[in-house]
């Protein structure tokens, strides 16, 4: 004849097994209801301003305002999602703080360079050594210009400045540029 004590035991045993059940079963629910409320969330999400931005296509050519990439891995990122031959405009001051990764995506995926702002001839010999096309302007409209009449038809213009700065300025000063056009 069993003891309370194994009795005990078989009615904590079965009340285990049930709140188990009971957890997984609420738990499941719960992720099912946060699935749903990150679902609706993505879909309603507008997307951030400056950041990848396709701005307009003339003649072919597709303008992207990227202006919140603003360090040297946030502008790889750009150029990784480049799919097209690419017309790089920088304000990069600083090539020492360039990556290895971001170095090879411009020999991969950039066909001229742009360098808009003060001439700093680091830079422009920095770029130089590429073998990659490339012209220094010093306004956003100039930078512009040239970009578009380096490209060809199916090339990429992204504006992708590598620098700190006001990401809302240079993004509406890149804008108002290819507007010009």
């Amino acid at each position: 004849m069993p003891t309370n004590k194994s009795n005990n035991f078989k009615i904590f045993e079965l009340e285990k097994k049930f709140n188990n059940t009971m957890v997984a079963s609420v738990n499941e629910r719960l992720i099912e209801i946060r699935k749903k409320n990150i679902a609706q969330r993505l879909s309603a999400f507008q997307g951030c301003g400056h950041k990848l931005e396709q701005v307009t296509t003339l003649n072919g050519i597709d303008f992207i305002d990227d202006a919140s990439s603003t360090n040297p891995n946030a502008t790889w990122f750009a150029l990784q999602r480049m799919n097209k031959p690419t017309v790089w405009i920088t304000n990069i001051d600083d090539v020492n703080s360039m990556s290895d990764d971001l170095v090879q995506a411009v020999y991969e995926k950039v066909k001229f360079i742009i360098i808009q702002g003060v001439y700093n001839s680091d830079v422009y010999a920095f770029f130089d050594d590429f073998d990659v096309p490339s012209s220094v302007e010093q306004g956003m409209e100039e930078a512009v210009r040239q970009a578009f009449y380096a490209a060809e038809k199916g090339y990429a213009v992204l504006y992708s400045p590598c620098s700190s700065g006001s990401t809302e300025e240079r993004g509406r000063n890149f804008k108002s540029a290819v507007a010009q056009l």
